[in-house]
């Protein structure tokens, strides 16, 4: 491998003229991330747990449903806007979010080889999804079952189209862009995807059986 190719990701052959490696620990970046993450979960549990409409708490389905679409909404709007505004750069930047992109990389060199086909995603999930995420949220905060349930919907199958077509273009292709290691494959690249392939699903499913069941009553009233 030459001077200019000296990196930790697949295909090795790959040009990431400037990379500067992390200088914090994969252990701190993962630590750091989950952190953060749970601290959005755990806020946004009490919030939505305190939480009354007409002198009524939210129930149990609505409150993991309200803690999935912030969780969304914060990666989307915030973390992965992070990766379009610096993604030209991101391989030669070491502060801490570039760190870890850079440390998920390891399981999908994409998100470093500036791949039309991830900034396209990437561009569709900041624009899109995440809005939706946080229209469902508020639909949920509100109890506007209107707009929780169609913003649901919308949010729930384009997740499901982005996994597809992401997962999906990396089984095809020629080379793999992860690290042989497990914990990369089934670690990162797998198991880090896996809850927007589930969750959605239910969710999905949960909207088109309650916009399905209000057509339905429209109809006899």
């Amino acid at each position: 491998m030459s001077a200019v190719n000296q990196h930790p990701y697949f295909p090795q052959s790959l040009d990431l003229s400037g990379y500067t490696p992390p200088t914090q620990s994969p252990f701190v970046l993962v630590a750091v991330m989950g952190g953060t993450l749970g601290a959005v979960l755990v806020g946004t549990y009490v919030a939505f747990t305190r939480r009354r409409v007409r002198g009524w708490a939210l129930n149990r389905s609505d409150r993991l449903a309200a803690m999935w679409f912030v969780l969304c909404a914060v990666l989307h709007c915030l973390y992965e806007l992070y990766y379009l505004l610096h993604f030209r750069t991101l391989a030669a930047t070491r502060d801490i979010l570039a760190s870890t992109w850079k440390e998920y990389a390891k399981s999908d060199s994409r998100y470093l080889a500036q791949v039309p086909l991830v900034l396209m995603l990437e561009s569709i999930t900041v624009a899109v999804t995440g809005p939706l995420c946080l229209v469902a949220a508020y639909g949920i905060w509100a109890q506007s079952l209107g707009v929780r349930h169609i913003a649901q919907l919308c949010a729930s199958v384009l997740h499901l189209y982005s996994v597809v077509v992401y997962f999906g273009t990396e089984m095809m292709a020629a080379e793999s862009n992860c690290r042989p290691e497990a914990l990369y494959y089934y670690g990162y690249f797998l198991a880090m995807n896996a809850p927007w392939v589930v969750v959605p699903v239910v969710l999905a499913t949960q909207s088109f059986g309650a916009i399905s069941r209000g057509m339905r009553m429209s109809k006899v009233d």
